[in-house]
């Protein structure tokens, strides 16, 4: 399938790039936002950069027909990708949340510019594969970066309102300042008012407020179907992080699950990807926004995870709080609530491993009176003293073709509340990279520690015991989870010969699971005993060590 799909890639990329703006691979700018033929033309630079470090290939198509890239980064003269441990990230599902393409990019070239200067990044290279596919969603992320448009994800047409319609009712640029912001009309049964403090602000009318100028606050835009609501079937309107299979929900239950479980092909190619993977031993899934990390439980109680998986979440995580400075927290918090049919539940039910989904930019760092939240005076202070008040639109008179006379203005909450202005970008996307290389560096790697050759007769009989370890911190089996679900495989040891005859021992050798240095009592080690009769001249035992999780070595060893 890879290379069907390596081949297919390479003539889409040809078109896709063909028109893309020249960015030397080795120096991108990393203050603006790449759309996808600026970011697929950065893989594709990075790829003929360093060919014996990357492989490029689609693993499928959207609905528009647009490739859905991933980089494969792993030194192949060590060993193919499949051989070695794996780790999954990806960005950018939701359409607007434009940072998550940008840190995997950035991610991406960090690796792979820093592998003749960093004997980490080297180490890591040569005994680990990397899958890194910054645009999980690239026809919805153009869509919110090219256009004034908003979208939660997938351009989809899909009907939110269930009046029969698709896609009638989106926002619109009324004043034509390429931004839709919001509109303030004055109704004397509004529920906002113009703050007293600042007057670019509207806060919630009191209870007892009875006098004085009262307002609706509705997005920018016009009632395009007549129906008396404003914007409420824009383009799109299917979550694709509420359309993966586990925990998934009906609309009734949960917004924008979509039709059903891996209706839209760019979850269900992810599905099919991670799952003809099975070295991949981790999921980082980038999100915005926030400035934390949101980790398992994501569909179901904490209740329901065992101890030792829980511990292993809290230390990754803790992880996570220690590199970057900010907190994490369960995406799982009310049982009413909760998230159905996400990524990272169904990498822990149903694949065994840990996810992650870190909501990149905390916005506004704006808490100036240091009480531990930020008030929207405060962000409006930071806006102005930041970026020049770009952020935020003032209010201005406009005659809308429906309510008269309103006024249109607010945040450019595309590059201020969901994603950093340009100018901040770098330093954001920068504060990931410790914890990212770190989830790939702790995965299980077997090893044969040691290969004892003892002669038994000479030229006839031979014996070699070896020794076989789990070098890596995490063991081979990831989570106590994959272990009860019976899909944990086990270490296999195997063996062939040439001009010899197995006389002891088995051609393969199931070693169970093992374990690796975060186990308190230490590596876990197997033994293994093979005795051989010698019956040619040229007398040679290959052994493969194979392990879903930790890698597959091989050893030659002569029998004379």
């Amino acid at each position: 399938m890879q290379t069907r799909n390596l081949l297919f890639s390479l003539a889409l990329l040809l078109s896709v790039c063909a028109f893309a703006q020249s960015e030397d691979p080795k120096n991108p700018n990393w203050k603006k936002y790449h759309n996808t033929t600026d970011a697929y033309a950065l893989l594709k630079g990075w790829s003929t950069t360093y060919p014996n470090l990357t492989s490029l290939y689609s693993i499928g198509e959207t609905l528009k027909g647009t490739p859905l890239m991933v980089l494969e980064i792993t030194n192949k003269e060590t060993g193919s990708p499949g051989s070695k441990p794996a780790y999954y990230y990806d960005g950018n599902i939701h359409a607007g949340e434009l940072t998550g393409a940008e840190v995997s990019l950035h991610f991406a070239w960090h690796i792979l510019t820093q592998y003749d200067k960093d004997p980490r990044i080297k180490n890591l290279v040569d005994t680990r594969t990397l899958y890194i596919r910054p645009k999980f969603n690239p026809d919805g992320a153009d869509i919110a970066l090219n256009t004034v448009n908003h979208l939660r994800s997938t351009p989809r047409p899909y009907d939110e309102d269930m009046d029969g319609l698709l896609d009638e009712d989106p926002g619109n640029d009324l004043n034509k300042d390429n931004l839709i912001t919001d509109m303030r009309i004055k109704n004397p049964t509004g529920r906002w008012k113009i703050s007293e403090e600042d007057p670019r602000l509207m806060v919630r009318r009191g209870e007892v407020d009875t006098t004085g100028d009262f307002y609706d606050v509705l997005e920018e835009g016009t009632d395009d179907d007549n129906d008396g609501l404003f914007n409420e079937d824009g383009i799109g309107g299917i979550d694709m992080n509420r359309n993966f299979p586990r925990n998934w929900g009906l609309e009734s239950e949960q917004k924008g699950a979509g039709p059903y479980p891996l209706s839209e092909p760019e979850t269900r190619y992810t599905i099919e990807f991670i799952n003809a993977h099975r070295n991949i031993t981790g999921i980082f899934h980038g999100h915005t926004a926030g400035g934390y990390l949101f980790r398992l439980p994501s569909t179901t109680s904490w209740d329901n995870f065992n101890m030792d998986d829980q511990q292993l979440i809290m230390e990754l995580s803790g992880k996570y709080e220690k590199t970057t400075g900010q907190r994490a927290i369960p995406s799982y918090s009310n049982p009413r609530l909760h998230r159905h049919g996400t990524l990272i539940s169904w990498g822990y039910w149903d694949f065994g491993v840990v996810g992650f989904v870190p909501e990149f930019w905390g916005a506004f760092d704006a808490d100036y009176d240091k009480n531990g939240r930020v008030s929207d005076k405060e962000r409006l202070k930071w806006n102005d003293e930041k970026l020049g008040g770009k952020g935020f639109k003032n209010w201005q008179s406009f005659n809308h073709p429906q309510l008269g006379q309103v006024e249109i203005g607010g945040w450019d909450t595309k590059f201020t509340r969901q994603n950093p202005p340009v100018e901040m970008l770098k330093e954001e996307i920068e504060k990931y990279v410790p914890w990212m290389t770190w989830l790939a560096e702790i995965s299980p790697r077997v090893v044969i520690r040691e290969s004892n050759v003892r002669v038994i007769e000479k030229g006839k009989v031979v014996k070699i015991s070896l020794k076989i370890e789990n070098e890596g911190y995490l063991p081979t089996y990831i989570t106590t989870r994959a272990l009860e679900m019976k899909i944990a495989k086990p270490v296999r040891s195997l063996v062939e010969v040439k001009d010899a005859e197995l006389i002891s021992g088995e051609p393969r050798t199931d070693l169970g699971n093992l374990d690796g240095t975060r186990d308190n009592n230490g590596v876990t080690t197997r033994s293994v005993d093979y005795v051989f009769q010698i019956t040619g001249k040229n007398p040679v035992a290959t052994f493969t060590v194979q392990s879903e999780k930790g890698g597959t070595i091989k050893k030659e060893i002569s029998l004379k």
